[in-house]
């Protein structure tokens, strides 16, 4: 099955960005308001480059099989599991964990940040690449390490 995705000008200006900072960093965000497209950006990206695509279809699963309060731990493992047989990592939906590891309570406000800390030493330990697509903030540890392209509203 030959699968094609059209993407318009602004998507695939967000593309190519991608791809040239996917060439020069390890690890790269797609950054945009919900409905732009982020996630039909990562999936031709997907389709072109190989690698797994980590979506909203897996954050639900995170939280039944660890439980709210082990949101952070249980991303790091779907990543870390990732790892064992992939070199690029696209993670769509970054804002939904962000969103589940706030909702944890206080006093879990830089647990996710310790997580993700951990995610990207290993993934540089290990050689592999990954590429997340945000909405809002991007966490601090993926922000201070990450090219960030930014995906314009949609037209």
């Amino acid at each position: 099955m030959n699968l094609e995705i059209v993407l318009t000008p602004l998507q695939q200006e967000a593309a190519n960005g991608l791809l040239e900072s996917l060439a020069v960093s390890p690890v790269v965000v797609l950054q945009g308001v919900a409905g732009t497209g982020k996630s039909t950006i990562l999936q031709a990206l997907w389709l072109l480059e190989g690698g797994t695509l980590l979506g909203a279809q897996h954050i639900p699963g995170i939280r039944q099989s660890h439980g709210p309060a082990a949101i952070e731990e249980a991303f790091f493992r779907m990543i870390e599991d990732a790892f064992q047989e992939y070199e690029l990592v696209f993670v769509d939906d970054l804002t939904l964990v962000t969103n589940a590891a706030r909702g944890g309570g206080h006093g879990r406000a830089h647990l996710l940040d310790v997580a993700l800390t951990s995610i990207l030493a290993e993934a540089r330990a290990l050689g592999k690449r990954l590429l997340f697509a945000a909405e809002d903030e991007v966490p601090w540890p993926i922000r201070r390490r990450a090219v960030i392209v930014r995906l314009g509203p949609a037209e």
